[in-house]
């Protein structure tokens, strides 16, 4: 596990997200080891090769600080890190690669739109400082949420997790709300099945971010 330093987060906060709150990453130490992870907020990296009590550990509002602290820091650890563009998990079991085959087409990969006047979106995630958030209340570019009217199926934290094939396996209780713009642009996809979740649900991917002033919350939703 692996606590990014400054620069590194930034390094990844340039970069599109994989799905809503983390990037599947690939990780180069200075012996030339290569190995994949997912990256939380731009800022914990779990690796493959974790122990199960880090690569199961529901990372919280409450222990995300305590996982932070434990983490190695990647200053002297790491030589690289990139993020693996498309992929959705470190690896998929049978049964969601069975499922992957048939899913609806993801919102990587679907035509570009403009929003409408007073179009509201959800995003969800399991703690409440977002590094997605720009100073001024916006997205950054490649960030993931969904519409107003998918997050209706969410009633908490939990069916988060699974409407939307989170990593995390902790409840995504917290709900940030955006209200771009008109004409900001967008990709609307569904999600895939991953992380042993089924998906299912719509996603949306703001792929140049959204306008200052556009995000207000979190709300807290049950876990």
């Amino acid at each position: 596990m692996i606590r990014l330093t400054a620069s590194r987060t930034q390094e990844l906060l340039s970069q599109p997200e994989n799905g809503m709150g983390y990037q599947i990453v690939e990780v180069t130490n200075f012996a030339g080891r290569i190995e994949k992870g997912v990256a939380y907020n731009a800022e914990l990296v779990v690796l493959q090769s974790d122990p199960p009590s880090y690569r199961e550990a529901k990372i919280t509002k409450s222990t995300y600080p305590g996982l932070l602290n434990l983490a190695e820091s990647s200053a002297g650890e790491i030589r690289s890190i990139r993020v693996l563009k498309g992929e959705r998990a470190i690896s998929l079991s049978y049964r969601e690669s069975v499922q992957k085959s048939a899913a609806a087409k993801p919102a990587k990969d679907a035509p570009k739109e403009k929003t409408k006047e007073n179009e509201v979106f959800k995003r969800f995630s399991a703690y409440d400082k977002d590094n997605r958030r720009t100073a001024d209340d916006g997205w950054l570019p490649g960030t993931y949420a969904t519409t107003e009217k998918d997050a209706e199926n969410v009633k908490t934290g939990s069916d988060a997790v699974a409407r939307y094939a989170l990593p995390n396996k902790a409840p995504a209780s917290y709900v940030y709300t955006c209200k771009p713009k008109k004409d900001t642009t967008i990709q609307y996809g569904t999600v895939e099945p991953a992380n042993d979740q089924p998906g299912g649900g719509v996603e949306v991917l703001f792929a140049d971010g959204t306008n200052p002033g556009s995000v207000s919350g979190p709300e807290k939703i049950p876990d």
